[in-house]
């Protein structure tokens, strides 16, 4: 049979893999939006007037950046953006808030990185600690109490700046989630991540993409209305494609333009094959989405919904620095041992590393898994080698007739099978 050579990214490098010829390619799918910039998108707000309109009216704004695991979404040139147009509508007092939920406190360099030329002279920026909220006596109807950064609740105008992709736990990223976690107090966020694992290991509904049927997200969306009822909002959000690179941008109502991005990140970032796939290749992309196994994991529920039963797959990482953030490293070990005990331990004291430890393993059962990577001692739900032909030879012969897939860029994509 003839074969065609693909590169795969590796880490800082690229595997040549010589693959059958029927190898399938996944492809986009209908009408991808223009391509744009921030200010393309503050000009033609959605479900809102503009944002120096707003801002003309505000004595205190404050502005929500991520934190510096977000970094592909090109930080600077949103808050560039947002405070050209603060600028041009008066001189209103603007406060950043560095919002990354549970995640550790930035460095000075992370938010000189993130904030990069846009402060201005008289701008304060602080980090959303979420230990030092303000509780507003509101809480959902699933019982998350509503308590946010009093930089934020003293503001005239909060605008909130970040990114639209498929998510694990949120259905899509952005949106509301400039909120909930980003700037919320611990409990908020333990409460609202909680409600995941409400119904056990066999009950889970959250998916990347979903956000019907799924408490996580339907919580964080009430959650923003209730805010919203405290502070005016208003939303900047960057839409990246299949590549992970920034693409197209939304602004206006934090619902209803969110909305709108969630549209475009469909577009963008769902691949498609004729049918389900007996194998799936699949890089992370390579460095920095393939930096730890925490991150490179994206790219397994990127692509497990597109197998055959018993189908395969082979993830390709460089994992730099190991095994990941937080507890994730024991988390796990744990998980491939004893899935209840996890289970157990996160019921008590939810983590995202966690819960991502928790679910990787569970989606995989009853599927082949190989992962290649050069670094050793790496746990992984089926076996781990250090090449591509090795790791192939053995998946190869547990894995039913069909289709073999390759993706290049999983953590930046979804993959949907028509039949």
């Amino acid at each position: 049979m003839a074969e065609k050579k693909l590169l795969i990214p590796w880490g800082r490098e690229e595997i040549s893999w010589n693959a059958p010829e029927g190898v399938v390619l996944p492809q986009p799918r209908g009408e991808r939006p223009a391509r744009g910039t921030p200010e393309d998108a503050l000009n033609q707000p959605v479900g809102s007037p503009p944002l120096r309109e707003l801002a003309a009216k505000a004595r205190r704004i404050t502005i929500v950046l991520p934190d510096g695991t977000r970094l592909w979404q090109n930080v600077p040139l949103m808050a560039r953006a947002l405070r050209q147009e603060i600028v041009k509508a008066g001189d209103a007092e603007v406060t950043w808030l560095v919002g990354g939920g549970l995640h550790r406190a930035p460095t000075e360099d992370e938010i000189s990185l993130l904030a990069g030329d846009a402060l201005l002279p008289g701008d304060r920026i602080f980090w959303a600690d979420p230990g030092r909220v303000r509780t507003t006596g509101l809480a959902t109807s699933r019982g998350t109490p509503v308590a946010i950064a009093p930089e934020a609740l003293d503001a005239d105008l909060l605008v909130l700046a970040g990114g639209i992709v498929y998510h694990d736990l949120a259905g899509f990223s952005g949106g509301r989630k400039g909120i909930l976690p980003a700037i919320s107090g611990r409990e908020s966020v333990q409460n609202n991540h909680r409600l995941s694992i409400a119904r056990g290991l066999e009950g889970l509904e959250v998916n990347a993409g979903r956000l019907e049927g799924n408490a996580t997200a339907e919580d964080m969306e009430e959650y923003r209305t209730l805010a919203e009822t405290l502070v005016p909002l208003f939303l900047l959000n960057v839409i990246p494609d299949d590549t992970g690179r920034p693409w197209c941008y939304t602004a206006g109502s934090a619902g209803e333009a969110w909305r709108r991005g969630v549209d475009f990140a469909r577009a963008l970032q769902t691949l498609y094959i004729p049918e389900r796939a007996a194998l799936v290749v699949v890089s992370s992309g390579g460095y920095p989405c393939d930096i730890d196994l925490y991150q490179a994991t994206k790219s397994v529920t990127a692509t497990l919904s597109a197998l055959l039963p018993g189908g395969g797959l082979l993830l390709c990482a460089g994992l730099e620095d190991g095994m990941g953030p937080g507890s994730f490293a024991l988390d796990f070990p744990l998980s491939l041992k004893d899935r209840g005990a996890l289970l157990q331990q996160l019921e008590e004291d939810f983590t995202i590393p966690g819960f991502i430890a928790l679910k990787v393993p569970h989606d995989l059962e009853g599927h082949p898994s190989v992962l290649v990577t050069p670094r050793e001692g790496i746990p992984f739900p089926g076996k781990t080698f250090s090449s591509l032909e090795k790791g192939l030879q053995w998946i190869l012969p547990r894995i039913p007739k069909g289709p073999i897939v390759f993706v290049p860029s999983g953590n930046g994509v979804f993959l949907k099978a028509d039949a």
